[in-house]
């Protein structure tokens, strides 16, 4: 098609579709709630913005949007952002990040590209109704009106609202008869028992670390554990964080503090330890193996008295230390905010889109990134999906 095209929002995956739209020979206009484009956008990737991630694996992705699974198999993050004058580099861990190293680039890149394709940018314009009528659509933003031949809603999910994404598209949505999933927080720190982590905070471990319901592994991950005085963060928590949302105070978070060592190594090891440091206090006994605040935590918890002789430590409490440092579980308490979420869980189902991303409801309408039931991993895969979701709806709009 080539006509007027309103695209809701003004993020990662607005700037793209609005792009790509013009590209196609529409005039766009983009409406956005906050004084300016791009904002979640620089907070990305602690300000180095993580474009996506070398390889393709669904499993990183979950949600209701199965045919996500197609659309992402075969984007190049790398030649698309090329197209537009920004370099990129790829970690050790298959990281792609600008070249700059800053997430200011990557909002430039894209902006320059929309002013460049003639896009207008209408800031301070918050979406409050949507009607379709004869083939075409009427955007509200409060009082005012704005008419289109097709409407790309872009405006993400409830996750960081201080980024303009407040979720405030989901009721009049839902009133227009699309299912909505409920959106909970993901990419975000689990809550539990502050008593259990207070004297902890600021302290990190590397470990193994579960999401176990019952006597069900739901999902593992190893990395950096980081304590706050009433939560368990790091990206590994942060990967685990929508099982939380779902599962609730039915789900314990267990760590596994030695994921290098073999399992049944541990008790010697813990042996050997004892015959080296019997004689310091009990509260040294783990120095070599874990920070000192941490091992000192642990010791306690397992009855034993840290300021007591190692060799004082009874057989049990050794027995109880040596599982501890396997499976050190703690209580989900509930939820994170979604101010402290990176992305959202939940939104718009799949079965309300179609294969390219346009309604199945009504014609004209499209949907694509974080607004959508579709969330992933952390690594770059939720900006993936934003650029390549803008695109393929962006490229479809005479198809709807």
């Amino acid at each position: 098609m080539s006509g007027r095209v309103i695209v809701a929002g003004g993020g990662a995956a607005g700037l793209s579709a609005a792009i790509a739209a013009a590209e196609n020979g529409n005039a766009v206009t983009i409406l956005e709630r906050l004084p300016r484009v791009g904002k979640k956008i620089l907070l990305t990737g602690n300000g180095r913005c993580n474009l996506g991630h070398e390889g393709f694996d669904f499993s990183h992705y979950h949600g209701s949007v199965k045919q996500a699974a197609r659309i992402l198999a075969d984007f190049d993050v790398k030649a698309y952002f090329r197209r537009f004058g920004l370099l990129t580099r790829t970690d050790s861990e298959g990281r792609i990040y600008p070249m700059s190293g800053t997430a200011a680039s990557v909002l430039d890149a894209l902006r320059f590209a929309a002013e460049q394709r003639g896009v207008q940018t209408l800031c301070e314009k918050q979406v409050t109704g949507l009607s379709p009528k004869n083939g075409k659509w009427t955007v509200f933003c409060g009082d005012e009106r704005f008419s289109a031949d097709a409407v790309i809603l872009a405006a993400g999910g409830a996750a960081a609202p201080n980024c303009g994404t407040d979720g405030s598209l989901y009721p009049i949505l839902r009133k227009m008869g699309y299912t909505i999933v409920p959106p909970v927080p993901a990419l975000c720190p689990v809550p539990t028992d502050p008593a259990r982590v207070r004297a902890l905070k600021g302290l990190r471990v590397r470990a193994a670390v579960s999401a176990v319901c019952g006597n069900r592994v739901l999902k593992q991950e190893t990395g950096e554990v980081q304590f706050t005085d009433t939560a368990l963060s790091g990206i590994c928590l942060f990967n685990l964080s929508r099982l939380a949302a779902e599962y609730g105070s039915r789900m314990e978070i267990a760590l596994d503090l030695l994921p290098e060592i073999p399992v049944q190594e541990t008790a010697p090891l813990l042996d050997g330890m004892l015959d080296q440091r019997g004689d310091l206090p009990a509260g040294d006994l783990l120095t070599g193996l874990l920070p000192k605040r941490i091992a000192e935590t642990c010791i306690k918890q397992c009855g034993g008295n840290c300021g007591e002789p190692a060799s004082a430590l009874s057989a049990e409490t050794v027995g109880r230390l040596t599982a501890l440092l396997r499976d050190w579980r703690f209580p989900v308490t509930g939820t994170a905010k979604f101010a402290q979420a990176q992305v959202t869980a939940g939104g718009v189902a799949g079965e309300c889109v179609t294969d390219t991303l346009g309604s199945r409801l009504h014609k004209g309408l499209f949907f694509c990134g974080e607004l959508l039931d579709l969330d992933g991993d952390c690594g770059g895969y939720n900006l993936t999906w934003a650029w390549i979701s803008a695109l393929t709806a962006a490229d479809n709009l005479g198809h709807a």
